[in-house]
């Protein structure tokens, strides 16, 4: 009779061994050791993300309470501050990294949670929506000596591209804080039919280009001091648009960059009792709806609070910079493995619930689904659009801008 598995070996189920074994033989990380293993660390650092443990020594006291249940976890027997340490410090980034990316790609193959902007795709025929933003994680100089520090703080920045219509991170880089947004706008994985949202600090005419030849399109914030001539104007509809026209940079550096037309459209916000203007690569598309979109790039910010809010990512096991990194990335592969658990399971409700579902049934033998069904989650439903019909601009809502 076959036993049913640990709920804590149910998520770590959907981490692809295969890909992890390769990373580690790639980059050597079980050389020389004895009994702690990469997976006994990753699968113990994925524990702490999950039962939000403290320190080292909150790790190995809650995996001592389950000395009998952790070698079938695939913990092991070894768990200890010193092990933790150890190879918190000597470990190989590269192989979190790697395996987090893994999982983001996994992650990326879920089922759609915005039916407004499943919508949107749809109806005009495109491949997706992603928001681009960075977030910084603030470092003691003192305790963290490897961060530059810059007006007497320090820290490191996480640079994501963000799924809006899965609500799940696509791509995320570990930099120094120092880093500037826009350095690596070029280097995203851009995918054709596409749309992806910026705020101003992206406003990088070699990374639109970049963009327009992957056959994707792009919506920012223009800044003030941008040089630029109107090529035509478009006749606006409903109250909120004041403008549609179509430009062309004029700015030396701007023009070499990108030298195609682009449109800009300005609209009223009541909240901020302002005009804010957009540009865009996109001609198709309505005005109100380029306003919506852009709109949704505030999802980002959101889970930039999720994940410091209800992971380990600002407090932190150790002090080197090898130890801070595998800690963020362990902690988006734990991300990426609870929205996945989430999605076969069916659970309808938000993903603070279900974690938190997670957090204290790790070590039952029951079905997730089962779980799930337990405590009435199932019956929780898909939250409603925000927003009515996106084809009556005159009946949309005054535009509320989150900048």
């Amino acid at each position: 009779m076959s036993q049913i598995p640990y709920i804590f070996n149910q998520l770590t189920c959907h981490i692809p061994r295969d890909i992890f074994d390769r990373l580690v033989r790639k980059h050597n990380g079980n050389a020389y050791v004895k009994k702690f293993s990469c997976w006994n660390h990753l699968l113990s650092m994925v524990w702490a993300q999950l039962t939000s443990r403290r320190s080292l020594r909150d790790i190995e006291t809650s995996l001592r309470a389950h000395s009998d249940k952790t070698y079938r976890l695939g913990i092991g027997k070894d768990v200890s501050r010193s092990n933790l340490a150890h190879a918190n410090a000597r470990r190989d980034v590269a192989i979190y990294r790697g395996l987090a990316q893994a999982m983001m790609q996994k992650v990326s193959r879920a089922g759609a949670k915005d039916g407004l902007l499943e919508l949107i795709r749809r109806q005009f025929g495109l491949s997706g929506f992603f928001a681009i933003d960075s977030t910084a994680i603030s470092l003691e100089p003192g305790k963290h000596p490897w961060s530059i520090p810059q007006v007497n703080w320090g820290g490191v920045k996480v640079h994501t591209m963000y799924d809006l219509i899965r609500k799940v991170p696509r791509m995320c880089l570990v930099t120094g804080h120092e880093e500037r947004d826009q350095t690596f706008m070029e280097d995203y994985p851009y995918e054709k039919g596409c749309f992806y949202m910026f705020d101003k600090l992206y406003f990088k005419t070699r990374g639109f280009c970049r963009i327009e030849s992957a056959g994707a399109y792009f919506v920012t914030r223009i800044k003030k001091k941008v040089l630029y001539e109107v090529m035509g104007k478009s006749s606006v509809s409903g109250n909120m648009v004041l403008r549609d026209d179509t430009i062309r940079l004029t700015g030396r550096w701007a023009k070499a960059g990108y030298p195609k037309d682009l449109r800009i459209i300005s609209l009223y916000s009541v909240e901020k009792n302002g005009v804010i203007e957009f540009v865009t690569n996109n001609f198709a598309l309505d005005a109100a709806t380029i306003a919506l979109l852009y709109q949704y790039r505030w999802q980002i910010e959101l889970f930039f609070k999720w994940i410091k809010q209800h992971l380990r990512v600002v407090n932190f096991y150790g002090t080197s910079a090898n130890a801070v990194l595998i800690q963020i990335y362990t902690a988006i592969t734990s991300y990426c493995l609870l929205s996945i658990a989430a999605d076969a399971a069916g659970f309808k409700g938000s993903l603070y619930e279900f974690a938190n579902l997670m957090s204290v049934s790790l070590t039952e033998k029951r079905w997730i689904d089962w779980l799930v069904k337990r405590t009435g989650a199932e019956d929780i439903g898909l939250r409603q659009p925000a927003y009515p019909s996106l084809f009556d601009c005159d009946i949309l809502p005054p535009v509320r801008m989150e900048i």
